[in-house]
């Protein structure tokens, strides 16, 4: 991609040359007019990293080549240093708001209950085999792969990273869900692969709420019987579903349960995927689950005003 291109894609998001710069000499990555500016290592960064594996060289072959001045591999080794990371951070932060639109925060602002809402993800990236070490990956008999698994918090609330690391692939996000510092008056959103057990007590000792997507097969209890519910055949008779449940641990733990159809467009992209993998038993009933613990006895007034989010 060619910067002209590059940076028109920045700038229909509002993020424009002047920002770059800005940022660059917030975060220390800059101080002065520097051969190497904060626009040149992001544009160098994302070009090269579309190409695999990619080395200080590299990126100073890249600067020389767009800007026809020379760069050595210790200036870019310098530069990728603590303020270089917050640099890249921060350009992210503005992309993830461009995402959404203002009327959607303001209105977050104007209802919010929370003091932070986090929402916390993951994704893995492929490394080379030579860090299989450091980071693990998958290994048989036949084949190894290098992965690394990228961590993110992100408070939209505040419009701000809680936290953000590359860790071995051998972190999940179950071992991750626990490391989080949690705050009183927080709401945490995060995917099944963070539900643990004694996570959603976590949040209740210390007055934060959570809200987690459904793991298939985990067992919830009626709240009078405490008997186990089928929330598969409850679908099969209504399309949606609003009901306070008990996890099925020691303390008997009140929650939520809310359920409705997704879009048609998305359920047949689930659907696809299902098939692709084999998982025939999610073809005829795929609908969106989120299992949510909003402390009610405490916060009696969130459980309607959280529905508009």
């Amino acid at each position: 991609m060619k910067k002209v291109n590059f940076n028109k894609l920045f700038g229909d998001i509002k993020i424009n040359q002047d920002t770059l710069k800005k940022l660059a000499i917030e975060t220390g990555l800059t101080n002065r007019k520097r051969l190497i500016s904060g626009d040149d290592l992001l544009y160098s960064f994302c070009s090269e990293s579309t190409n695999g594996t990619v080395s200080y060289n590299d990126i100073a072959a890249h600067i020389e080549s767009e800007n026809e001045v020379s760069v050595s591999r210790q200036a870019i080794w310098k530069k990728v240093n603590e303020p270089c990371h917050d640099f890249f951070q921060r350009v992210l932060e503005l992309v993830i708001l461009s995402k959404i639109k203002k009327p959607q925060f303001d209105a977050i602002r104007k209802l919010c209950l929370f003091k932070r809402i986090l929402v916390q993800d993951s994704t893995i990236i492929k490394l080379p085999i030579k860090l299989f070490k450091d980071f693990s990956g998958v290994a048989n008999q036949n084949t190894k792969t290098c992965n690394a698994r990228i961590q993110g918090v992100y408070d939209i609330a505040n419009e701000c990273f809680i936290s953000f690391s590359i860790d071995p692939y051998s972190k999940n996000d179950l071992e991750a869900a626990t490391d989080l510092d949690l705050k009183q008056g927080d709401l945490t959103l995060r995917d099944r692969g963070y539900l643990l057990y004694d996570e959603i007590p976590r949040h209740i000792d210390v007055g934060a709420d959570c809200i987690y997507r459904y793991k298939n097969g985990m067992k919830l209890l009626d709240p009078l019987t405490e008997q186990p519910i089928d929330i598969l055949e409850k679908l099969k008779k209504q399309n949606f579903i609003d009901m306070e449940v008990k996890l099925n641990n020691k303390d008997k733990t009140l929650l939520r349960i809310t359920a409705s159809p997704v879009d048609e467009k998305i359920a047949n992209a689930r659907r696809m995927k299902a098939k692709h993998e084999k998982k025939l038993r999610l073809l005829r009933n795929i609908s969106s689950y989120y299992l949510g613990q909003y402390s009610l006895q405490r916060y009696p007034e969130k459980r309607q005003n959280i529905k508009q989010y």
